[in-house]
């Protein structure tokens, strides 16, 4: 039997810290909860997975 070895690299888009900071501070002045659907559509775009 053969071994593999894998790096899984996970990579956050410059922008993604700054949306999160926005959506805290929002949450914080109004309020109201954000759409967990909106949330995971744009950290799905704002993160990059790489198997190598």
């Amino acid at each position: 039997m053969a071994s593999m070895t894998v790096t899984i690299v996970c990579r956050q888009r410059w922008w993604l810290k700054y949306y999160l900071a926005c959506v805290l501070t929002l949450m914080q002045l109004t309020g109201r909860e954000p759409n967990p659907e909106r949330i995971a559509f744009w950290v799905g775009r704002g993160l990059k997975v790489e198997v190598r």
